[in-house]
């Protein structure tokens, strides 16, 4: 049987909408980006199109890849310019633990979604802009039944999202916030996606979208945006970072993103460990935390080295590190679980991956849009020298980092994940689990997942029957064991386009995923 490709994502209705585009004859870079649009049906606190974001794309013709930038701008004026600034924090309950993020008028960073999707769309597409919005505006206006993950991570948000009334009435249906198995209906979204595609994406935006940006989060309003800062926004194509792992090609952005290097420089150390080794679990997990916890301390003291191969030196300190005490290294905040990400290959091997998104929101939307404003500059793991230290008008840097990889022998997968400083870590083991364990792409993303950092050792231990307690004396500082799969480990959505031709995936049960292949 002949197929059309394959889509993996952050929900049932996201799957869909990208299906239904390869099925109506649709390329990745379609499929993709009218996914993108219609995100906000099945995981509506997730992200919106006023956040940012990162696309790498392969074509399959040339075998080039190239990243698309889209991810937000931190604004001209700067937080102390503004003695009328809204920001302030709000509290959200992990369960176990607390964490404050920062919304308000003035937590909004220069958004770039809009204009990235639609010049990818334009630069790779096949579609016009109307047809790849159709599904997405279908489902936006008869509605998308709300998972029990996606209600789950709307809950963790509702502080947020019920503050402000105008925002409260988009979250709540009839008079109860949203949970799980609710009809969740977006159709101001709809409506303006109907406007852009008809009036032409740039024209609209700059009309009707920027003025009414500039209305509600701009100075007089306690934000921080101003004309200038869409203005000089762009939307950024450039080469990928080539990396070589195992039997593999790999392919992510590179700086000013932080993920990619990161997870380069993990491969790099990983690279001599064998599929043999990490058959040993107490190895595999001493070899991961050695990889994160030299990466962390390279990232800390010169980033710069993370684009580049590990020195000897830093190998030697790998191999002494997995076999001894492990060490504490300095940690950005976790972040929240506010990130989606989208992968699709079509028939053809284009492939294209994106992750998005816009931090846990603002509390604020852009006027009757149905689109929710970022709190990109209320996000401490995007700004580790503190709030207000964002470099003006300059891209913030980002975890994100969407993936493609080509074995040798012709294996194309394209693989991402939300969930901030795990993005890294989790991608990393993803691909451990495909190209040194060679694992098949539902075994590799339901495989248990650990993190490291800063002396703290989090582990999925679901597999266990010491529920854990053999890896305890692994960590410095505090052990933390997950017994059931869980959303702080990310949510990696996969396809794989084998040597054949035939398709593969899974969207990641941690999140509420969804894999699905178009015939």
């Amino acid at each position: 049987m002949a197929y059309s490709g394959a889509i993996a994502a952050g929900s049932i209705p996201t799957a869909e909408i990208g299906a239904e585009i390869l099925k109506n004859g649709g390329n990745a870079i379609d499929a993709l980006v009218g996914a993108c649009f219609g995100v906000a049906a099945g995981e509506p606190s997730v992200t919106s199109l006023a956040g940012g974001g990162m696309l790498v794309y392969r074509n399959s013709d040339s075998g080039q890849a190239q990243v698309c930038d889209f991810f937000a701008n931190a604004p001209h004026l700067a937080q102390s310019a503004n003695p009328a600034l809204e920001f302030y924090g709000v509290e959200l309950n992990y369960g176990p633990t607390t964490q404050t993020f920062h919304i308000g008028a003035g937590s909004a960073a220069t958004p770039g979604v809009i204009p990235g999707l639609c010049k990818a769309l334009e630069r790779w597409g096949s579609m016009p802009l109307s047809e790849v919005i159709k599904p997405a505006c279908r489902v936006l206006r008869e509605g998308a039944i709300l998972g029990p993950k996606q209600a789950a991570i709307a809950e963790f948000l509702e502080p947020i999202l019920t503050e402000h009334p105008q925002v409260a009435k988009l979250f709540t249906i009839q008079g109860k916030y949203l949970v799980g198995g609710s009809l969740f209906k977006l159709p101001a979204l709809a409506d303006t996606l109907e406007a852009m595609a008809l009036e032409g994406w740039s024209r609209y935006y700059k009309g009707a979208l920027v003025p009414e940006i500039l209305k509600r989060f701009g100075p007089d309003s306690g934000g921080l945006l101003t004309a200038r800062d869409f203005e000089t926004y762009a939307v950024n194509f450039s080469q990928p970072l080539s990396l070589r792992y195992s039997n593999a090609s790999v392919f992510c952005p590179g700086p000013p993103a932080a993920g990619g290097p990161m997870i380069g420089y993990m491969l790099g150390l990983l690279s001599n460990t064998s599929a043999k080794s990490f058959q040993d679990e107490e190895t595999r997990v001493r070899s991961m935390c050695a990889a994160m916890a030299l990466t962390d301390k390279v990232r800390h003291e010169n980033p710069t080295a993370l684009v580049a191969e590990p020195t000897m030196d830093a190998k030697t300190s790998f191999e002494f590190i997995r076999k001894s005490a492990l060490p504490q290294v300095p940690s950005t905040d976790a972040g929240p679980p506010s990130t989606t990400h989208i992968s699709v290959i079509d028939a053809q091997g284009n492939a294209a991956a994106a992750t998005f998104s816009h931090g846990e929101s603002n509390g604020r939307a852009v006027g009757d849009s149905g689109i929710m404003m970022n709190n990109l500059l209320g996000e401490a793991d995007l700004l580790p020298g503190g709030f207000g230290t964002a470099p003006t008008g300059l891209r913030l840097s980002t975890m994100m980092t969407p993936t493609i990889a080509l074995t040798d022998d012709g294996a194309l997968y394209a693989l991402g994940t939300g969930g901030a400083n795990r993005i890294r870590t989790s991608i990393t083991q993803v691909l451990c689990n495909l190209l040194t364990q060679g694992l098949d792409p539902v075994a590799a993303v339901n495989a248990p997942r650990m993190h490291f950092e800063n002396g703290t050792l989090n582990a999925e231990v679901f597999h266990r029957e010491d529920e854990g307690k053999g890896l305890e004396a692994l960590a410095p500082a505090q052990w933390v064991p997950f017994q059931t799969p869980n959303l702080y480990f990310g949510g990696i959505n996969l396809v794989e386009r084998g040597p054949e031709g035939a398709f593969n995936g899974l969207g990641d049960a941690r999140r509420g995923g969804s894999f699905i292949v178009v015939d």
